[in-house]
């Protein structure tokens, strides 16, 4: 049996899935978002799907079915931190994580207890303000989730911290 095909955008740098049983499918596993009668895949999804040998991918008229044929079609979208994302995701479903891509170096994960987290993706050496971690912790707790830094080093290791604010004792 055949892969189900994604039409990839170039332009957008999205998938899109309109196999309706696919979609539900796709959606119980929580990948993609919904947008009309479509489920929209973000660029690291379906690099996983496709590395999973999940999807088949069409651009501009063409099928894809390999990884590799993927970065040659689609290069122009992987730039910035699609690298590190990708690393992060695929460890994270690879551990049995629900994972929903929400912006750029963000994810929503579900772990195997049912607890949401959000998790940032970071590289080794980047720079991070103080504030700018407390503004991370304090979305993320008015949101009532845990937050998790991943850090990727510059050889593709991964490290997970949980972050979260200490409230000083007053005595």
């Amino acid at each position: 049996m055949s892969n189900p095909i994604v039409v990839f955008d170039n332009n957008t740098c999205k998938g899109y899935v309109t196999e309706s049983e696919f979609i539900k499918e796709l959606d119980k596993r929580w990948f993609g978002r919904s947008e009309d009668s479509k489920l929209v895949l973000d660029v690291v999804e379906i690099a996983y799907l496709i590395l999973k040998n999940r999807i088949a991918l069409k651009v501009n008229d063409k099928i894809i079915g390999s990884f590799n044929e993927f970065i040659d079609a689609c290069y122009n979208c992987l730039k910035g931190f699609f690298w590190p994302n990708l690393i992060v995701y695929k460890d994270l479903r690879d551990r049995g994580r629900r994972v929903r891509v929400i912006s750029d170096n963000k994810f929503l994960i579900r772990d195997k207890h049912g607890n949401l987290r959000i998790v940032i993706v970071l590289e080794e050496g980047s720079l991070k303000k103080a504030s700018s971690i407390y503004n991370d912790i304090l979305t993320a707790n008015n949101n009532g989730l845990e937050l998790v830094y991943a850090i990727v080093s510059l050889q593709g290791d991964l490290t997970y911290y949980e972050v979260s604010r200490i409230e000083p004792r007053r005595d």
